[in-house]
């Protein structure tokens, strides 16, 4: 695998079903970890997924009754009984230590938000939690560092994410990269970039840029280039006492062209993800890969052609590495037990 891990795969629910605990997800997904292998980035067509699809279905069913079921009631509840600035020491503490009894997937979702503009204290213990809280936890985290509007919380949040990547995590950065947001597709691709997520790079090269269509449905614009020119088109005739006289009435004609702008694409360069991608390409490689630019081919070649050999071939010495500690770990515990000499 590119990023080794013991993750678990997430599980979360409806609202109107019970919640799973971290413990019944972790049983739940024994089979294996869900983060997908490295592979080639197509001409055309779709990316390779970071992971199993299944996971993010499973993290927005969770984002979902984080929003749509009863846990954030709850959770207000107890920050009007023991939170705000005017509580002493001793209840704050006990909002806290109730916070650390909730686990369900839904209370971990809602509480960044509920909590986002709670004093540090409250903050602070919200982002214990959740690093406390395994796999759900995690996809927690990551979900606050890519789609809050609190930019403490983000950084907090960032901070908190275990490396390597857990499949949790990878889920919820590939939903931020294939969204339609830019603020989230740049929070995305700097999450991916702090935590080093190798399997990110293909959807970080894909999103370093995009073409927005204008949709209003009339001019944008205009610009006109001629030249005008003056002449008498009419004469009113005028009389008084004894005199009469013409006044001219003056036209104008234009030669040149009218040029209307009825429709647009703003191309706009996503500089986050951007720099994200350099960042994690150059530190797995060792080399500076900024002379890829922005350009998406120059990208996929180099990736295609150069860092899937790099990366399998980190991986294979991983593997290699893993098996000689076990190996190792092995002949150390049979040189522990003690001898029993023949009797």
């Amino acid at each position: 695998m590119l990023i080794p891990t013991l993750a678990v795969l997430l599980t979360v629910v409806h609202p109107s079903i019970p919640a799973i605990t971290v413990q019944d997800a972790g049983r739940a997904s024994s089979a294996g970890n869900g983060i997908h292998e490295p592979a080639r980035i197509p001409e055309e067509g779709q990316l390779p997924y970071m992971c199993d699809p299944a996971i993010c279905d499973g993290i927005l069913a969770g984002e979902r009754a984080a929003r749509l079921g009863p846990y954030r009631g709850i959770l207000q509840d107890i920050a009007r009984t023991n939170f705000g600035r005017h509580r002493n020491a001793e209840v704050r503490l006990k909002g806290i230590r109730r916070l650390e009894t909730l686990s369900d997937t839904g209370y971990l979702f809602a509480m960044p938000d509920v909590y986002r503009n709670e004093q540090d204290d409250v903050r602070r213990a919200v982002i214990d939690h959740l690093g406390n809280s395994g796999e759900v936890g995690q996809a927690a985290l990551a979900w606050t560092a890519v789609f809050s509007k609190n930019a403490d919380m983000r950084v907090e949040a960032t901070a908190a994410i275990r490396t390597p990547a857990s499949p949790a995590v990878l889920g919820v950065i590939q939903i931020g990269l294939r969204g339609s947001e830019h603020a989230t597709i740049d929070q995305a691709g700097r999450l991916a970039g702090v935590i080093d997520a190798w399997a990110a790079i293909p959807h970080l090269i894909a999103t370093q840029y995009a073409a927005d269509p204008v949709r209003e449905k009339r001019d944008l614009a205009w610009i006109a280039i001629g030249t005008q020119r003056s002449y008498v088109q009419n004469l009113i005739p005028v009389t008084g006492d004894g005199a009469g006289a013409f006044q001219p009435v003056i036209g104008q004609v234009t030669e040149g062209f009218v040029m209307r702008v009825t429709d647009a694409i703003a191309i706009i360069y996503r500089t986050e993800v951007h720099h994200a991608l350099v960042g994690i390409t150059s530190r797995a490689t060792g080399t500076d890969t900024s002379g890829n630019g922005w350009s998406f081919t120059a990208w996929r070649d180099w990736y295609n052609d150069e860092f899937l050999a790099i990366a399998r071939a980190r991986a294979d010495a991983m593997t290699d590495a893993q098996a000689a500690a076990g190996f190792a770990e092995d002949e150390r515990r049979k040189s522990d037990r003690p001898s029993h000499p023949a009797e």
